[in-house]
């Protein structure tokens, strides 16, 4: 099948049987996030699922591989699967988009996950904006291709940005056009390039990198 025949809502919904007729109760929560949560998707867009049981075991995961095996445009399948104790005590930090951009379809997330706090975000913006320092570093030296982890690296600065923006405004926006509404100077230019995603000449990468660089580091210093 080609991609125009995907129809998410009946994926989504066979999705959701299957991992309901194998687990039954153990089930506590199914929802959706990512890009086609937030209606941003692409032809080359991944489905992210997010799965949480009363526990997850090395069985458990085969299980659900089988699922996944048996879905059409299986390739099109990812996402994050959890015990409620692992995602209870998650670090608060990390937990910050992942409650605000999940739309459940079964079960209410906030069962197991509390909103994050000032100081979790606070955290979570500083931490991402090292992660993308460090990788980005990593892939301007030891990349071949320099053009070729652009896109992934550029991506990451649109949660920092949400999060800086919740910050400072305690409003959650989930979309990248919407955010860059909001947003001025460096901010808006660095969101910009995410979105257009001109990331193929290698006579710009060298200018790309180094502004990323130069933005990571006003949250890290």
């Amino acid at each position: 099948m080609k991609n125009t025949d995907f129809n998410l809502n009946i994926w989504i919904k066979t999705l959701k049987q299957k991992i309901l007729s194998e687990f039954k109760e153990r089930v506590l929560f199914i929802g959706l996030q990512g890009s086609y949560a937030r209606h941003e998707e692409t032809a080359k867009s991944d489905v992210d699922t997010v799965v949480i049981l009363d526990n997850v075991d090395i069985e458990d995961l085969e299980n659900y591989k089988k699922i996944i095996n048996s879905m059409n445009f299986k390739e099109k399948a990812c996402g994050f699967i959890s015990g409620e104790k692992e995602i209870k005590n998650w670090s608060k930090s990390d937990l910050f988009q992942f409650v605000y951009d999940t739309k459940p379809l079964y079960g209410n997330l906030k069962d197991f996950c509390s909103i994050p706090k000032k100081t979790d975000i606070e955290k979570s913006v500083k931490t991402s904006a090292e992660t993308l320092y460090h990788n980005a570093c990593h892939s301007f030296v030891f990349d071949t291709d320099i053009t070729k982890n652009l896109p992934s690296l550029y991506k990451m600065t649109f949660f920092i940005l949400q999060a800086k923006y919740f910050l400072e405004t305690e409003t959650y926006i989930s979309t990248k056009a919407e955010l860059l509404k909001h947003l001025c100077d460096k901010d808006k230019e660095i969101l910009e390039i995410c979105i257009n995603k001109n990331f193929t000449d290698k006579k710009t990468a060298k200018f790309l990198y180094k502004k990323l660089l130069d933005w990571c580091k006003k949250f890290i210093i």
